[in-house]
């Protein structure tokens, strides 16, 4: 069996899926572009063309309203495609989180998207170690975004030394860490987070990783914990395949456990 599940990608409902698109590329001051429109249509499209099997959408609630909101949308959208699998997510000052994460895991949801400085909380906040809680106690995956983002540069509530906290606190738990744990600053990573197992996805940083030392040091150090991803529409689905599959640091072990093994110890299809 060989497959490829992308586990980070993004879509937004049709309706603003281009303001969405445009909103990151002011903010990132244009040095980041749009590879689909962000809808599910050209994300369905995008995978056909590099070869992917399943993508893994994650949604962000920016405000403790919109969780819910993400729901209802996740619910519409759900049966459309087998070969989308959805998270949820949870604004950790949302009065109704308990609630909300039961819901989830009722529709058969199986993890939750952070990305605290676009949802404005440190990630190491005693409001957010709830939500955590809350979420492994249901078994269910925390998914964040870790480390520097530049469409918020001036935000440190998703720095390394915040997630060195979390994994200390969390040890063991369901957790992966999108940008291999942080962009371009993976000798603090390595230092920080050491030997504290969690999953790191190479989404948007793959091609840094590959010039940068400390980067090959972390995945040689997390072989079994390196998932596939993109960051769709930030990122080129069929380049990022083409890049592992024709990687000559990498073996064929090495690439289906990126592609595919690996993810699979997390979630199930």
């Amino acid at each position: 069996m060989h497959m490829i599940i992308d586990a980070h990608t993004h879509i937004y409902p049709e309706s603003v899926a281009e303001k969405a698109i445009s909103t990151v590329i002011t903010n990132a001051k244009g040095r980041v572009d749009a590879h689909t429109n962000g809808t599910f249509n050209n994300l369905v499209t995008s995978m056909d063309h590099a070869g992917i099997d399943f993508s893994i959408v994650l949604p962000v609630a920016t405000n403790p309203g919109q969780g819910r909101g993400i729901l209802q949308w996740i619910k519409r959208l759900i049966n459309y495609s087998s070969r989308m699998i959805y998270f949820g997510s949870v604004h950790p000052y949302d009065p109704e989180y308990k609630d909300m994460i039961k819901e989830i895991k009722e529709l058969g949801i199986q993890g939750l998207k952070f990305h605290p400085a676009y949802q404005g909380f440190p990630a190491d906040s005693k409001e957010a170690y709830k939500i955590y809680d809350e979420i492994l106690k249901n078994d269910l995956i925390i998914y964040f975004h870790a480390g520097y983002d530049m469409s918020m540069p001036d935000s440190d509530f998703a720095s390394i030394k915040k997630f060195s906290n979390i994994l200390k606190v969390f040890k063991g738990s369901k957790i992966i860490l999108a940008h291999a744990g942080g962009d371009g600053e993976w000798d603090k990573v390595l230092d920080l987070y050491g030997d504290k197992k969690c999953y790191y996805d190479i989404a948007y940083v793959l091609e840094s990783m590959k010039l940068n030392k400390y980067a090959k040091q972390l995945y040689r150090q997390n072989e079994d914990y390196f998932i596939f991803g993109t960051d769709s529409p930030w990122r080129d689905q069929k380049k990022y395949v083409d890049l592992i599959r024709n990687s000559s640091f990498l073996n064929q072990e090495q690439k289906d456990k990126i592609f595919y093994k690996n993810i699979l110890k997390l979630i199930k299809l």
